[in-house]
């Protein structure tokens, strides 16, 4: 999986300039939508990168770069992007990717049905 640049046991902070601190999975949302826990995670991480700063509304993390900070596997990264590209969840553009409003309907938005 290649170098993680470990310090104390923990990933080098140094490496990355931003980078997401958490990811909470909800996985009845995973289930729904048909994804990995590995997709999952790289989505949420793309989407909490993209929405860091408004004046640059893109993840531009490499993959490389994706794939050692949350210690997966970089074909396993490539795989996940090209799932939830085909499913919808991220879209790339020239500047970096940014998780679609499918994503952000189904993780950060839910309807309170009436009675």
């Amino acid at each position: 999986m290649g170098d993680f640049r470990s310090v104390g046991g923990f990933v080098d902070k140094s490496k990355f300039k931003k980078r997401p601190r958490y990811s909470v999975v909800l996985h009845d949302v995973r289930e729904k939508l048909d994804i990995s826990l590995n997709t999952y995670v790289v989505i949420d991480s793309i989407h909490k990168l993209s929405t860091s700063d408004p004046r640059y509304p893109y993840c531009i993390m490499s993959k490389d770069d994706l794939a050692d900070f949350l210690q997966l596997g970089r074909a396993t990264v490539f795989r996940s992007l090209q799932e939830a590209e085909k499913k919808g969840l991220i879209a790339r553009g020239e500047r970096g990717v940014v998780a679609t409003d499918k994503w952000i309907k189904s993780v950060e938005i839910y309807e309170i049905k009436k009675r």
